[in-house]
């Protein structure tokens, strides 16, 4: 009997190709079911490794109340960590995962997130 499923990786870095640049450390959505971390830097069109796994501090919207083990999203605007699933006028966020530290709101600061799938 032939396998149904062959490993391909650990699923810790997928490849992306990058729709824009980016700087090692940056946030890349992968649509908006999730995000990764650039683990190198680069130019529009090429292919890099990013962290799909891990522990990330990601600076926080000023004005969100962030509480220990809440789902979080990725506001690509505005390129921070939020409570909210969508901008209000259409535009949905990337689910980044579940916050492990806590940010009082009216408060700036960064939030550890356990991305993943």
């Amino acid at each position: 009997m032939s396998k149904e499923a062959v490993r391909y990786k650990d699923g810790k870095k997928v490849d992306v190709t990058l729709s824009g640049a980016v700087n090692v450390g940056d946030v890349v959505p992968l649509g908006t079911s999730m995000i990764s971390i650039a683990c190198t830097s680069g130019l529009t069109g090429e292919v890099i490794a990013c962290d799909v796994e891990g522990i990330y501090e990601i600076n926080a919207a000023t004005a969100d109340t962030i509480t220990v083990g809440g789902e979080v999203y990725f506001d690509h605007v505005n390129r921070v960590i939020t409570t909210a699933a969508d901008d209000g006028a259409g535009t949905n966020y990337a689910r980044a995962g579940v916050a492990v530290s806590a940010k009082a709101g009216a408060a700036a600061g960064a939030v550890l997130v356990k991305i993943d799938a």
